[in-house]
């Protein structure tokens, strides 16, 4: 289980490099992170070393941060990869709200960050076909 960041900002420059800068400053490494925008407003979704600890600090800097639970599972990073994910939770009826993809190892392993319905029996049921299912703090 990984706890995903998304932080609230007005769309504007340096907004997300004020971000990266306190987190930085505090020490706290950005493992994955993805920015969607629309109009005036974005939303800048983030995996990182210490969840609890930049939730505070982002909201000590005036930030508007929630906190989930998401699923982070290692998959080769080879075509088909994903595709040999994604057919075993289809078949096992897991339902995908929302994901993102970080490399770990080029040409060896990947992860992809899921948000799902049903967290706990997704992760055993990637346990048990022999999937790594990673946490905020390994480096993958």
């Amino acid at each position: 289980m990984v706890i995903e960041l998304s932080v609230f900002m007005e769309n504007r420059p340096g907004k997300l490099e004020a971000i990266t800068r306190i987190l930085a400053e505090s020490g706290i490494n950005i493992r994955g992170i993805s920015v969607a925008s629309e109009g005036e407003f974005g939303v800048i979704k983030i995996i990182v070393s210490e969840p609890d600890r930049a939730y505070g600090v982002l909201r000590e800097n005036h930030f508007t941060v929630s906190k989930r639970k998401m699923v982070m599972v290692e998959i080769k990073d080879k075509p088909g990869g994903l595709h040999d994910l994604l057919v075993l939770l289809s078949m096992n009826r897991i339902n995908i709200e929302d994901c993102y993809g970080i490399a770990l190892e080029e040409g060896k392993k990947a992860a992809i960050i899921l948000e799902v319905g049903q967290f706990p029996r997704t992760e055993k049921i990637l346990r048990g076909e022999g999937y790594t299912v990673l946490s905020d703090q390994e480096p993958g």
